[in-house]
């Protein structure tokens, strides 16, 4: 028999404003990335640009994300209740002209510089990419930080002469074994002729695998086996307490405002995959976080009315899900989500995203999109 619950809301909950300005456009910490140090210390990544908030135009994606487009970082220092604005940091100066570099030199004779083996069980150590239009073409680049990303190196070359595309996040998990496993997505010479880049732009999930410390990676596996109707893609993944992975994959419909989130699981290291659940109506991407009693969170962005953030947590490693919990649905418009999360030492779950409210005085398809955190105690 189905139940049908409706969904419900946190009893303790605080949204928390981590950057914002008025002439800017700010989004996408899925694919900036979110790292947790230790003693409170957080990092989000994400992409900002100038915006006039004038028109639609102003606010299309490719607008931002082009052009003088940056990838910064904001650090708190009291897990996440304030983001100081002096701590700021740029990674790319901008997509542009780094997109420029890349292509303009053969890979063979790229100027980019080799990167040096780090150890990914050092809780100081990070990595970083350039983020994904959706469409690119040719390799991409990744940075790598040593020490709680104050500075970075790179931008280092993802390359692999199988692949015409590889587009990326950081999206990764270290195996016990000291494997580190990038979850990216690519399309091979062989599929591009065969126009299977027309059917998912961003190519295929896949997996890559480093045992020298991310200086080189390797092909291990694709999630899925061929190519599907909608595309999956964005693939963020989870290793549960018993060893299994988890990984959950945006099923990229058409509309924007109705994709949703599948996951699926690797019994052997991640080496084969199937599919365990689909976890919501809408909402994606999704990121998915272990709690502290073994249980499985997914957080994601809901771009139907009434628009905002919304979670479930799984009891059985993503087989079946709980009840939806909204964390937010005040937003002003779909253009919001990309959600990261943590699990911070009280036990309390952090979310980051980018948002834009309802009552902003802004109103541009939607309010000033900013970057926001929310900051709960799991429902059940």
């Amino acid at each position: 028999m189905v139940n049908y619950e409706k969904p419900i809301r946190p009893d303790e909950i605080e949204h928390i404003v981590v950057y914002r300005r008025d002439d800017e456009y700010a989004g996408w910490p899925f694919n900036g990335g979110f790292w947790q140090f230790g003693n409170g210390e957080l990092l989000v990544g994400f992409n900002r640009n100038k915006c006039r908030y004038q028109s639609p135009e102003d606010v299309r994606h490719r607008n931002i994300q082009l052009g003088n487009g940056q990838l910064v970082t904001m650090r708190s220092k009291d897990g996440g209740y304030t983001w100081p604005p002096e701590d700021l940091n740029v990674i790319i100066e901008s997509k542009a002209m780094l997109r420029a570099k890349i292509l303009h030199h053969p890979l063979e004779k790229s100027p980019l510089p080799k990167p040096k083996p780090a150890d990914f069980s050092n809780p100081n150590v990070a990595l970083a990419v350039e983020t994904p239009l959706g469409n690119e073409r040719g390799p991409t680049a990744y940075f790598i930080t040593r020490d709680r990303g104050y500075t970075w190196e790179g931008p280092h070359l993802l390359y692999d002469p199988v692949f015409e595309t590889i587009q990326a996040r950081p999206s990764y998990v270290l195996r016990p074994d000291g494997t580190l496993l990038w979850f990216v997505q690519g399309t091979r010479w062989d599929e591009l002729r065969r126009g299977d880049k027309e059917k998912a732009p961003e190519g295929r999930p896949m997996i890559l695998a480093s045992v020298d410390g991310a200086v080189t990676w390797r092909f291990l596996a694709y999630i899925i086996s061929s190519y599907t109707y909608p595309p999956k893609i964005c693939p963020h993944p989870a290793i549960l307490p018993d060893g299994r992975i988890v990984v959950a994959l945006r099923n990229h419909w058409p509309d924007w405002r109705l994709h949703w989130t599948e996951v699926y699981v690797s019994e052997d290291g991640g080496l084969t995959w199937k599919f365990l659940s689909r976890v919501n109506q809408w909402g994606a991407p999704a990121s998915l976080l272990v709690l502290k009693d073994g249980r499985l969170l997914c957080v994601y962005g809901y771009r139907m009315p009434p628009y905002g953030i919304r979670a479930k947590i799984s009891q059985d490693g993503g087989e079946t899900w709980g009840r939806e919990i909204i964390l937010r649905d005040d937003g002003g418009s779909p253009d919001l989500g990309y959600p990261r999360c943590a699990l911070l030492p009280d036990g309390k779950v952090i979310v980051v995203y980018y948002f834009n409210e309802a009552k902003d005085v802004v109103n541009c398809n939607g309010g000033v999109r900013h970057i926001a955190a929310t900051i709960f105690e799991v429902p059940y």
